[in-house]
């Protein structure tokens, strides 16, 4: 008996690109057909192209039932399994996004220019929590905030947090 091989959705960054140049795109990579599928192509000119790649790419991907969620460096994109664009959702503290993850009826996502992570609601389809990250002398402390009001962390950028991992434990 063959094993069945997987497909794989895979995100890229371009941080050689430059403006008018693809800088990322969403890949459907299919192992058994060897077949690489591109389904996005990140081109838009309206990012900033200084620092190495914060804004060029594509990120973190999860699924739900009825979705694939991807982020971008300032928004988080809700497209069909078809790779169709349902949707896009901004927030004032969602800046150089690195990587997301699902727990449950949340997606978490990793605010780098923050020094944050952030909650989205997938039933509200809104930004429902935050936590700012810094450091107090050996300890690291952890500070709550609501994205939807103003008074949350300044854009610092201090501690380059890259990766969000969710599960039984926490955060």
């Amino acid at each position: 008996m063959t094993p069945q091989l997987p497909k794989l959705v895979a995100t890229s960054v371009v941080r050689g690109s430059e403006k008018g140049q693809s800088h990322g795109g969403v890949y459907l990579i299919d192992f058994a057909e060897q077949r690489v599928e591109q389904k996005i192509d990140w081109n838009t000119g309206d990012i900033d192209f200084s620092g190495r790649g914060w804004d060029r790419g594509l990120r973190g991907i999860e699924f739900t039932d009825d979705a694939i969620w991807i982020a971008a460096s300032d928004e988080l994109f809700c497209y069909s399994p078809d790779f169709e664009l349902i949707d896009s959702y901004r927030n004032d503290y969602l800046r150089h996004c690195h990587e997301i993850c699902r727990r449950d009826n949340l997606l978490f996502l990793t605010s780098t220019g923050f020094d944050s992570i952030l909650a989205f609601d997938l039933s509200q389809r809104v930004f429902v929590w935050g936590l700012y990250l810094s450091k107090n002398g050996q300890d690291w402390i952890g500070q709550a905030f609501d994205p939807r009001t103003r008074g949350g962390p300044a854009f610092v950028n201090s501690y380059h947090l890259n990766m969000v991992r969710v599960d039984q434990d926490g955060v």
